[in-house]
């Protein structure tokens, strides 16, 4: 599991690296804003293609090999783009980067399959933990390399400094991650039957459980990138610096570090996944409503920093919960048809943010927010009516 943990940080570093170069790169070569905003999406975009495809040739493969493969081909796109020297080419590199950006379905795959029970939640949970480390630790690398005059800084070193992780972190997934065997508790839902790869992706599409819970994922993705575009209108309103609206981001990245992991096992171990979920979302609708309402600065941060304990919280368990409903043999495309829908959410939350803030301000996104997930909050409790009290997970041997 380190060994897992560790690439799946290093994976995420490369990502958060080049995002801050992103805009620069565009002035450079001439882009409009509408043009830099397209460096921003390609990769999402692609990805909600290749993340079930990844899935599912980790399914046919291996995880170890699948996720050996993404993270060699990160290296490559890196590589390509710390030499992109025109719009083309790092519209071209923003594609590949897209392709191969499959690692944490695949992650969470590997963790469905080897931990059972309580520890299945918990797991999924330091998964995303670690890449919210890789996501803080890039930028940081990435200002340290490329300089700090706008004119001039150059992507080239920390892109093949983020390439060399990579294909570091490859390597110690093919010598050292083993193979994941089943753990007892980490079944999925019926099996499909034996016969065409069509077939069976048939019977993950014909799954009645999954699609509530798809539909609850890509709202959090929604509620992920919405609320990273409305945060720093919120600073800005209150006469925040950058520097200040940087330092927020920084505080309420250790709330999401706090809570994949530490909040989650013991949240589960206590109430159980399904019960986890419905308390956690409502909190995030009590949050978002505080928030909105307050006309204390000290105050609309600590609701920011609560939205930032809970909001990991029902999404990790979302994941977990997902993987239960997952027929045998399909951990993997089901993972990276989740991550599509995230990644989808993202792109789109973006978007309508976009047009909300335009309109109404960051209040309009926050509202906007706190309806969707108060449908997260009615969908959890019907499935906690569904589920006994006996229901919470006992224990894996």
């Amino acid at each position: 599991m380190p060994i897992l943990l560790a690439a799946v940080a290093i994976n995420a570093i490369p990502v958060s690296l080049v995002v801050p170069m992103l805009p620069f790169l565009g002035q450079r070569y001439g882009a409009s804003e509408f043009e830099v905003a397209l460096l921003f999406t390609l990769m999402p975009l692609v990805g909600i293609v290749g993340n079930p495809l990844w899935g599912r040739l980790s399914d046919s493969i291996g995880r170890r090999r699948a996720l050996t493969c993404t993270l060699g081909g990160t290296a490559v796109t890196f590589i390509a783009f710390a030499y992109a020297d025109s719009l083309v080419t790092l519209y071209a590199t923003r594609v590949m980067q897209g392709i191969f950006h499959g690692s944490v379905s695949i992650a969470l795959a590997y963790v469905a399959v080897a931990r059972g029970g309580q520890n299945r939640a918990k797991s999924m949970g330091q998964v995303f933990g670690a890449m919210g480390i890789g996501l803080a630790i890039g930028p940081a690398i990435g200002g340290i390399l490329m300089g700090d005059d706008a004119a001039t800084f150059s992507q080239t070193l920390p892109c093949l400094a983020a390439a060399t992780l990579s294909v570091l972190a490859a390597i110690s997934i093919f010598f050292f991650l083993p193979e994941p065997k089943q753990a007892d508790g980490a079944q999925g839902g019926k099996t499909p039957s034996k016969g065409s790869q069509s077939g069976q992706l048939r019977a993950v599409f014909a799954t009645p459980a999954l699609w509530p819970l798809v539909a609850m994922i890509m709202i959090s993705g929604f509620k992920m990138n919405a609320e990273q575009l409305a945060y720093p209108y919120w600073g800005i309103s209150i006469d925040w610096t950058p520097q200040d609206v940087s330092f927020g981001f920084a505080v309420l990245s250790v709330a999401f570090l706090i809570t994949t992991f530490g909040i989650i096992g013991p949240m589960t171990k206590r109430f159980g996944e399904e019960r986890t979920l419905a308390i956690a979302s409502t909190i995030d609708v009590i949050a978002l409503c505080g928030f909105i309402v307050t006309s204390s600065t000290a105050w609309a941060f600590a609701w920011l920093f609560l939205l930032s304990l809970s909001s990991p919280l029902w999404g990790t368990i979302l994941i977990s919960v997902l993987s239960r409903h997952a027929p045998n043999g399909m951990q993997g495309t089901v993972q990276g048809l989740a991550s599509s829908m995230q990644l989808f959410g993202r792109i789109v939350g973006t978007l309508i943010a976009g047009v909300v803030l335009g309109q109404f301000g960051y209040a309009g996104v926050y509202t906007l927010m706190a309806a969707l997930i108060t449908l997260v909050v009615i969908q959890a409790f019907r499935i906690v009516l569904e589920v006994p009290l006996t229901g919470v997970d006992e224990p894996s041997q």
